[in-house]
């Protein structure tokens, strides 16, 4: 439309100094001859608004687009477009019927299908193609595409976050490994599942953590690490079984946020997670030699696996697959580097030493809105593990409490017999319950079995136990008498052979001995993270009980917890364990 008008208006300049008639004449013999300005040359083919190229300008075609635009203006220069025919085809049904299905079939062989059991008259496949090409994207993948992978064609609504302040809405999602490491519990490869917890106003990561499988217990651990940064108001998560659940729900609303779960399968709106999970999980899976994701190569990771199972076999350890000590090392690096990280989904911001404009990372972000006077608001640690233990209710009976099948006593509940109280629980220890009202006053704590009593005192179980035992023997001392018609006497034993060795002997025997205490394997530490933390344990199970244990245990056994990797095996276990 606007390159026609240049040429109406360059006909009225020229037609200032002449006729109208000359200066198209002079146009048009300009075009033919290829002598147009650089301006109105760019322009032909635009106001010809042709599918053949090379054509020129014509009388014709310049008469009729001053009569036009004489007549209605500018609008009248714009091309006539000839309407696609949109009616439907009688056999249309019949073959969308052969062709929408999620086999995904291709045209020919539907059509091959469609031919053989028409009754009308059969179309061309030419005829078939030119009407497929006419459907729009959405209608043609109808049935071979499912409404989910539908919504990939379709309008969508974009959310913006600049509005938001941190801790305004926090996003989580569980992702499973794209590679495998060595289990800690079992020694053998299994692919973990990372819980992350985002912050959407900024995109930073605020909560981590590593399981097994999707759980109520993961998606808790990584809320008390995201709410020691800073509390939420509005928690938004998917349908999953670790989110979609009662316990966290309830944790939830005591700590004062809102769970908002997104529309079942409808990913999409999940795209920070998503997202975030290819930049840090798939691309630090890729880094790992024990990569199984759909785009390793087949024949690579064949070999990575028979040679891993074998080496785990044989020495119990590989390098093909991190531990996880490595493997939680590795996590944290990756979070830390998400977040110094420019994202694009946040506004540029001007860089305060190149004063080039950029995208801020997630932690400049989270500083930026700090010193706009933003303030989180961060609970101390009692007060969050306070707050993120679950509760339920139960009523009390005679200063006692059931709960998960057991039995938990406490003296100041005894004034509240009968009455219904609030019962928080560790989902990792069971050993004690807190108790509050229902007005959320803190009682006290409640000892597992803590009225439990020996049912009879020890001594006098112990003098029971002699009392039976001297009975057993009575009565199969007369029983062999019986058989044998013979009196049956205790013959006290002969002393040792050693209370009769000469002085030189028991010298002799007691260097012999020496040789042998010297002789006994020296401590060695493990090189493996889960031997080490095991024999840890056994120390400091020994030790508790009284027994004695070596110089150099001690010393190992005092030190070993200040290393990184004892508190990501005590972790590991702790979850385990839960």
């Amino acid at each position: 439309m606007l390159a026609r008008l240049c040429f109406i208006r360059e006909v009225e300049r020229m037609s200032v100094v002449g006729t109208q008639r000359r200066a198209i004449e002079i146009l048009v013999r300009q075009a033919h001859d290829g002598a147009l300005s650089p301006y109105l040359k760019d322009r032909l083919e635009l106001a010809n608004h042709k599918k053949s190229g090379g054509r020129t300008l014509s009388e014709r075609s310049l008469k009729r687009w001053i009569a036009a635009y004489r007549t209605n203006g500018e609008i009248g220069l714009a091309p006539l477009r000839q309407r696609q025919d949109l009616t439907i085809p009688d056999w249309a049904k019949d073959f969308l019927r052969c062709y929408q299905r999620p086999t995904k079939p291709s045209v020919a062989a539907s059509y091959t299908e469609f031919a053989r059991g028409y009754k009308g008259a059969v179309p061309s496949i030419h005829a078939v193609q030119r009407f497929l090409k006419k459907l729009s994207p959405e209608a043609l993948q109808a049935g071979r595409m499912s409404p989910q992978e539908l919504k990939m064609l379709q309008p969508f609504r974009r959310r913006d976050t600049k509005n938001l302040f941190p801790g305004d809405v926090y996003t989580a999602d569980g992702h499973k490994f794209d590679a495998e490491i060595i289990n800690p519990i079992t020694g053998k490869p299994y692919r973990p599942e990372i819980t992350t917890v985002l912050d959407v106003a900024t995109r930073r990561v605020v909560g981590i953590s590593v399981g097994e499988a999707e759980s109520a217990i993961g998606v808790l651990d990584a809320l008390r690490d995201a709410v020691r940064k800073c509390m939420f108001g509005i928690f938004y998560v998917d349908n999953g079984s670790g989110f979609d659940n009662d316990m966290v729900r309830e944790v939830v609303d005591r700590l004062g946020g809102t769970m908002q779960h997104s529309i079942p399968y409808n990913s999409q709106a999940r795209g920070l997670s998503e997202r975030g999970h290819q930049t840090m999980w798939v691309r630090a899976a890729k880094k790992l030699t024990s990569y199984i994701g759909v785009d390793m190569d087949k024949h690579a990771g064949t070999r990575v696996h028979r040679l891993s199972r074998k080496q785990l076999k044989e020495t119990g350890t590989t390098r093909l697959m991190p531990t996880f000590g490595e493997f939680m090392a590795g996590v944290e690096d990756e979070i830390a580097t998400y977040n110094r990280t420019p994202h694009r989904g946040l506004q540029k911001i001007r860089d305060p030493y190149t004063g080039i404009q950029r995208h801020p990372s997630p932690d400049e972000a989270w500083q930026a809105a700090i010193n706009q006077g933003w303030e989180p608001i961060v609970a101390t640690p009692e007060l969050v593990e306070s707050l993120m233990r679950p509760q339920v209710i139960r009523t009390t009976r005679r200063g006692e409490i059931s709960w998960a099948g057991n039995n938990y006593f406490m003296a100041d509940l005894t004034h509240l017999h009968g009455q219904e109280i609030r019962v928080a629980y560790d989902v990792r220890d069971a050993s004690q319950v807190w108790a509050y009202t229902l007005e959320g006053e803190l009682i006290g704590a409640a000892q597992l079995d803590g009225n439990s009593t020996d049912y009879m005192p020890q001594t006098m179980l112990e003098k029971a136990r002699e009392k039976r035992q001297q009975g057993q023997f009575k009565r199969a001392v007369g029983k062999v008498e019986t058989l044998t018609g013979h009196r049956v006497e205790m013959i006290a034993p002969t002393t040792a052979p050693s209370a009769n060795l000469s002085v030189e002997a028991l010298e002799e025997a007691r260097e012999y001995a020496k040789t042998l205490e010297q002789q006994k394997p020296s401590f060695v530490v493990p090189s493996d993270d889960v031997a080490r933390y095991r024999l840890w344990v056994r120390l400091d199970q020994r030790k508790n009980a009284g027994e004695e244990i070596t110089a150099d245990e001690a010393r190992w056994h005092e030190r070993y917890p200040s290393h990184p990797d004892f508190v990501a095996m005590k972790r590991v276990f702790q979850q385990q364990a839960g």
